[in-house]
């Protein structure tokens, strides 16, 4: 039981690492491609929307994966506990067709 647990752990920490760097690279994709557009965006005159609308996307892209961490805290053992389960049965069903 307690292999099963650190193993629910590890998953846990493994995604929401995942969902942080994914976080993290919309942000910078975002940054980049304003900073690169900033002089069409003032010669059109939509410096200002852009920006609010770059931040609306990002606060709810930033939003979502914060509510999906504390889901996935939340019920890891339900989450993690089926993928372990099937996991489990794929590598004894390749160790039994040896």
């Amino acid at each position: 039981m307690r292999d099963h647990q650190a193993r629910v752990e590890s998953m846990y920490r493994r995604d929401k690492l995942a969902a942080y760097v994914s976080v993290t690279a919309v942000w910078a994709v975002y940054a980049f491609a304003f900073w690169r557009m900033a002089d069409q965006f003032a010669a059109s005159g939509v410096t200002l929307l852009m920006l609010i609308l770059a931040g609306l996307v990002l606060l709810l892209n930033t939003a979502a994966v914060w509510a999906l961490i504390r889901h996935y805290q939340e019920d890891k053992a339900a989450i993690y506990g089926t993928d372990i389960y099937y996991l489990d049965r794929i590598i004894a069903e390749r160790r039994a067709a040896r």
